[in-house]
C-alpha cells in the first residue's frame, strides 16, 4: 500500500491508520499490521483494526530425520515390498477424521530431493525389526507366488469334459 493518499479519494484516519475509500471497487483499502487489507465497509476494517493481535500458537520445533517409504510393486504377476529412503521434513495439515492426529507428512525422496506429500500409512521407522519384517513379509509373498503357480499347474492338468462322441463330423 502507498504511503500516499490518492488525490481526491475520501479518506478517513482511526486509530492512528489511514482508511482510503477505493470508488472503483467498492472497498476501503488500509494497512494493518504490515499487510494491506480491503474491507467491504468501514464499519468492518474499523472492526478488524479493532481486533486484537492473534496470539500465536507456539509450535514444537521439527526434526527432519529418515524413514522408509514403502512402494508396492507389481513385476509380471509378483507383488514385492519395496522401500526407499526418505527424509520427513514436516507434517501435513490433513488429520485423521475427528482427530488432531496428522495423517499426511511432507518428504524429499530421491537424489534430486523432489517434494511431496504422503499419507502416514506407507512410512516405516527404520528399525532391523522393520528390515526383518519386510524381509519375512517378502519371503511369504514369493512362497504364495509359488504356491499359486503351482495350484495353477494341477489345475491345467485337470482333465476337461470330452464333447466329441456327441458331435457328428460328417465321417460316415
Amino acid at each position: 500500500m502507498s504511503d500516499k493518499i490518492e488525490l481526491g479519494a475520501p479518506f478517513v484516519e482511526y486509530s492512528g491508520i489511514q482508511i482510503l475509500y477505493l470508488e472503483d471497487t467498492n472497498k476501503w483499502r488500509f494497512e494493518l499490521r504490515g499487510r494491506e487489507r480491503k474491507a467491504d465497509s468501514l464499519k468492518q476494517a474499523k472492526e478488524w483494526i479493532d481486533k486484537p493481535e492473534p496470539v500465536k500458537k507456539a509450535s514444537k520445533s521439527f526434526e527432519r530425520f529418515e524413514c522408509y517409504r514403502v512402494i508396492v510393486q507389481w513385476g509380471y504377476g509378483d507383488l514385492e515390498h519395496k522401500v526407499v529412503i526418505v527424509t520427513v521434513t514436516s507434517v501435513g495439515l490433513d488429520m485423521y477424521r475427528g482427530t488432531n492426529l496428522p495423517c499426511t507428512a511432507w518428504i524429499l525422496e530421491g537424489a534430486s530431493k523432489e517434494r511431496s506429500k504422503v499419507n502416514v500409512d506407507i512410512l516405516l521407522e527404520i528399525t532391523e525389526d522393520t528390515k526383518k519384517k519386510l524381509a519375512d513379509s517378502n519371503a511369504l509373498i514369493k512362497e504364495a507366488e509359488a504356491l499359486r503357480k503351482k495350484a495353477e499347474v494341477i489345475f491345467k492338468s485337470i482333465k476337461r469334459v470330452n464333447l466329441g462322441k456327441y458331435v457328428d463330423n460328417g465321417d460316415e
